[in-house]
């Protein structure tokens, strides 16, 4: 199973690579579609991804594009604690921290969840949070939404 992944995560490699550096809206177009078949996401637009390079690296971004639509499933405060934590712990990569915010945006309700986080004076705690801080505003804040 790993190397069907592998396949699929160099093809959508390939695909983005050369999105990027083709001027044919056409072809793009077709890239566009190719990149939904592999990856069941319609949700991807390739002109969002001109010039990737200045904000991820290539592989990080073909991994995002293959990973699910996040959906609100009920996790439960552990599981969305936890989730917390290894994102203020940096246990995730750049694609995977970028997912799990948007798995805590939907199961919080919290468009800005990623503030708690990364901004969280801007939330009402100090710039100094503690993580069990930021876990329990998330928490108090998901049950006042």
């Amino acid at each position: 199973m790993s190397n069907n992944h592998d396949i699929k995560l160099k093809t959508v490699m390939n695909i983005i690579d050369e999105i990027a550096e083709s001027n044919d809206e056409v072809r793009m177009n077709e890239l566009e579609a190719k990149l939904h078949e592999i990856t069941g996401r319609t949700d991807i637009n390739a002109s969002d991804y001109f010039e990737y390079w200045g904000w991820t690296d290539l592989e990080d971004l073909a991994k995002t594009f293959l990973m699910p639509i996040p959906i609100k499933n009920g996790l439960d405060d552990e599981q969305l604690a936890e989730i917390i934590i290894k994102i203020c712990e940096c246990q995730y990569s750049e694609s995977e921290t970028d997912y799990q915010i948007n798995v805590l945006e939907k199961e919080t309700g919290l468009y800005n969840v990623s503030d708690y986080i990364f901004f969280p004076d801007t939330v009402g705690l100090s710039c100094n949070a503690t993580i069990s801080e930021i876990i329990e505003k998330i928490l108090a804040d998901r049950k006042n939404n």
